[in-house]
């Protein structure tokens, strides 16, 4: 009993905590901030909280006005389910999101609860995790742990107080962990492919995690193993319905992968290998892309509301992209840009193995700064071109070594022990989320990681007290 209440204490300090860190952010970054060119901005909500926040806003908005839900929202670019959390929020608080729509500025004082909501909903799910972690798991240490490093992770603990989308993710994976490890029935397998779904819609990168379980459970089901997994498979499908009725009642067409699915990779790869090589900026290189894909519109007839009449300016592949009126034609665009990016491994494969390299390294450095610095600067940009990021970078590197340290003993440990179940399915999740990332080299990528490496490090806690002891020991 004593055991299940430490457990509980350390969720319910931690969930306060929790609430009070939420509330210094809001208190010093809930604010506009006029930049150097003339606009606006607010401090915590900016890049892609701010596309979630506004898009989400626009569905609560739509939904007041009588659209069906199925109808509403704008392109399914990217992540799905951040902007849906958001228009319940405004929907049911009936909140506005600007003070002036017009100038887009956001109003304070208004996402306290947000962030409150967003609190609870981890450490709920921290909770239920625990709780079917101490019937799997017969070692107190381990499981105090587990839940120790899930509480209070800095990595992991920054992103409640923040906009960003992985605080829903991590809950997400919690409630997932939690059915997988409860039990093997049907009915459970079908809300395994029920949470799986719901965290495919959370971040896109989720979506091909349905093939690692496939293979977790081929291998560790006893019996019924086809009707079991149809099972699974029919609660994943069946989240997913929603967002391909979602884009069917918009455009008149059934699909589930968003469009960032094919442009991440020349976005976020493609553009940084090639302005290397061709020693050119970032916009150069757009504008040449636009010079080609310009070509291609005209060629297939595609409607854009670009003038024109250009008045010399050449615009970027990506002005043209968002000119383009058919949401149906958008996809084919982005089919076309996907097979640029083919075109361009094929010739400068040695270009882009060296970048993917040195960015696998990258992408493994823990950043407990993250929401600091997001919360501090205007933008990444100019945040990575400070003294600061170079002096928390040495930081960085040492929590990140004392992390892996603990998790590689932990591992060994969970081989030590024969739990090769678990082991599996952590290292199968491990790998499956490293390999899709790996290339980008933003450490927030590698986020998920955690939840699993958490089991890892509660695993070596035993060893090196145990190592401790007997130092103490024989010294006596």
């Amino acid at each position: 009993m004593f055991k299940n209440k430490l457990n509980l204490s350390i969720i319910l300090i931690s969930f306060f905590l929790s609430l009070l860190y939420s509330e210094y952010n809001l208190k010093n970054f809930d604010k506009i901030i006029y930049l150097e060119n003339g606009a606006v901005s607010h401090q915590m909500i900016k890049s892609d909280p701010y596309r979630y926040l506004n898009d989400g806003y626009g569905v609560a908005k739509e939904l007041r006005e009588g659209t069906p839900f199925l109808k509403t929202g704008p392109e399914n670019y990217t992540k799905y389910l951040p902007a849906k959390i958001a228009a319940i929020y405004y929907y049911l608080f009936n909140y506005q999101l600007f003070e002036n729509e017009e100038k887009k500025i956001i109003k304070s004082g208004i996402h306290n609860f947000y962030l409150y909501i967003q609190c609870f909903f981890y450490f709920i799910s921290v909770f239920f995790f625990s709780y079917i972690l101490r019937k799997k798991i017969n070692n107190n240490l381990v499981v105090n742990s587990v839940i120790v490093f899930l509480c209070i992770e800095p990595t992991i603990f920054q992103y409640h107080g923040s906009f960003w989308s992985e605080s829903y993710f991590f809950s997400f994976q919690l409630l997932l962990l939690t059915f997988i490890l409860r039990s093997e029935s049907w009915i459970n397998l079908f809300f395994v492919g029920i949470f799986l779904g719901i965290l495919s819609l959370q971040k896109q990168l989720a979506f091909f995690y349905v093939i690692p379980i496939i293979l977790y459970y081929l291998y560790y089901l006893n019996n019924y193993k086809i009707k079991k997994i149809f099972s699974f498979l029919l609660g994943f499908f069946l989240v997913l319905c929603i967002l391909g009725f979602n884009n069917l009642g918009r455009t008149g067409k059934f699909h589930i992968l968003p469009g960032d699915t094919r442009l991440d990779l020349h976005l976020d790869l493609v553009e940084k290998v090639m302005m290397k090589k061709n020693k050119i900026s970032r916009q150069q290189f757009r504008i040449n892309e636009g010079e080609a894909m310009s070509k291609w519109i005209d060629n297939n007839n595609i409607e854009i509301k670009l003038p024109k009449e250009k008045l010399n300016k050449k615009y970027t592949y990506w002005e043209y992209r968002h000119s383009i009126i058919n949401e149906k034609d958008k996809g084919l665009f982005d089919k076309e840009i996907s097979k640029r990016t083919v075109y361009y491994f094929a010739e400068y494969p040695i270009d882009f193995l060296q970048f993917i390299s040195k960015s696998a390294i990258h992408t493994i450095l823990l950043n407990p700064f993250h929401i600091y610095s997001d919360n501090k600067y205007e933008s990444g940009e100019f945040y990575y071109a400070t003294k600061e990021h170079d002096e928390l970078v040495n930081l960085r590197i040492v929590y990140t070594f004392i992390i892996y340290s603990f998790c590689l003993i932990g591992l060994c440990n969970l081989y030590r022990t024969k739990n090769y179940k678990l082991l599996s399915l952590c290292l199968l999740s491990i790998i499956y989320f490293y390999s899709l990332v790996s290339w980008h080299g933003n450490t927030r990528y590698f986020m998920p990681n955690l939840i699993y490496l958490s089991l890892f490090f509660g695993y070596s806690v035993p060893l090196i007290k145990s190592f401790f002891w007997k130092k103490v020991y024989f010294k006596k």
